[in-house]
């Protein structure tokens, strides 16, 4: 007996993925469009994240918008932009979710947006922009980011920024949606207590059933620009008199690599848990560092491999020392035994987490349908990270050592 639900796969005019359970009491619905931030114009950064805001809560045939229906049934739904990524999802009892994917399929694809409710979602925008930029632990990310793919389109932030936004136009975001749901990859995904005929009938008469057929489904995804070679900053930063935020990291395989994984088990080998090395040098052992973490993520051409710290000033400078010698003694000597397991048990628990969660499964499932051909397979996820060696995550971590970009904030004077 499969130890997950069996998903199947079929054409609305973009790939439509099941995974039913009847056990269950509510189903959780995911509409995703492989366009995200770095797709914005040039003009118009920041289009995609505020045509999220727009599509979640303009008038939907006149009426209450997506959120407010899906709300007064009681379900929960949100939406998220990321570097290539438009991401609607909702969680709802079984006996609404054909209704729903009714709704969300035309709120995406046929939106009724005009000045009013453009200018207040601008304005919702720019409120969310200006709590990132109160966050130091954001804007590090962000100038990592945009170091570590200079001159590339991931350097973009998926959310613009607040004078871009302010540039933006109810025209420049119609053409951005026009761009996204006649060019890019989309997927629509259900998991939990729906029937599945039912929904097939309710997409077969909506608007996902005329949708332009995403080109992933006629011979692979779309290219992207390549990457460009990353320059390696091996000076450290100038370090703040206060409180601060530090990431070292680099780049990582992209999504369609086998390699991503070894990326995956180095982000747990030197991340918070106890079980981390990491973890005894920065917390056991030396008191350096409360807050910390490290994670790999993979996009459809390149990817970010990131390790983030929050350190007081006089510790900052000694938090970079400890995971520069961890990194590089993976890196020399592999990882030891009993650590390499315990970081490929965490990163089994992570896929086992996403894979039992309905939600995530389904935000899963359409996500990474957009970018690789067939629906994603937890189990062949697992296996794949339970077969990664020791020499492969010391291959990983040699390539951060030999290329590591360190940008911490605030700046030091």
């Amino acid at each position: 007996m499969d130890p997950y639900m069996r998903v199947t796969e079929e054409s609305h005019g973009v790939p439509v993925l099941i995974g039913a359970d009847s056990a269950r009491r509510t189903t959780s619905l995911c509409f995703s469009i492989a366009f995200g931030g770095r797709h914005d114009s040039p003009e118009g950064s920041g289009a995609a994240h505020l045509m999220e805001h727009l599509l979640m809560s303009a008038p939907l045939d006149g009426g209450a918008s997506l959120a407010e229906r899906i709300e007064g049934l009681g379900g929960e739904c949100n939406a998220s932009t990321g570097p290539e990524s438009l991401l609607f999802f909702a969680q709802v009892m079984n006996e609404d979710a054909c209704a729903v994917a009714q709704w969300m399929t035309q709120a995406v694809l046929h939106p009724e947006i005009d000045d009013k409710i453009f200018d207040s979602e601008r304005r919702v925008v720019l409120t969310e922009l200006a709590a990132a930029a109160a966050d130091p632990s954001d804007i590090v990310q962000e100038r990592f980011l945009a170091e570590l793919f200079r001159g590339h389109p991931l350097s973009q932030p998926s959310g613009g920024t607040e004078e871009s936004v302010r540039e933006l136009t109810l025209k420049i975001v119609e053409e951005s949606h026009r761009r996204a749901t006649t060019t890019r990859p989309m997927a629509f995904s259900a998991v939990g207590g729906i029937d599945p005929e039912a929904l097939r009938a309710t997409l077969g008469n909506s608007a996902l059933a005329s949708a332009a057929v995403a080109p992933l489904t006629s011979g692979g995804p779309v290219a992207e620009p390549p990457a460009l070679p990353l320059v390696s900053q091996r000076t450290d930063p100038s370090w703040p008199d206060e409180f601060c935020w530090l990431v070292a990291g680099g780049r990582a395989p992209r999504l369609a690599d086998r390699e991503r994984f070894a990326s995956v088990v180095l982000g747990h080998l030197l991340g918070s848990s106890a079980a981390s090395p990491l973890y005894q040098r920065l917390r056991g052992e030396n008191a350096l560092a409360y807050m910390f973490r490290s994670w790999s993520r993979s996009y459809s051409d390149t990817g970010a491999w990131r390790f983030l710290a929050g350190a007081e000033p006089e510790n900052a400078p000694r938090v970079l020392e400890e995971f520069r010698s961890a990194l590089s003694e993976v890196a020399d000597k592999g990882p030891l035994e009993g650590s390499l397991a315990a970081a490929r048990r965490l990163a089994v628990m992570e896929a086992v987490r996403e894979a039992e969660d309905p939600l995530e499964h389904a935000i899963t499932l359409a996500n990474q349908r957009c970018a690789l051909p067939g629906p994603w397979d937890p189990e062949q996820h697992i296996q794949a990270v339970l077969a990664t060696t020791g020499e492969e995550v010391a291959a990983a971590a040699a390539r951060l050592s030999d290329e590591l970009l360190v940008v911490a904030s605030p700046e030091g004077a």
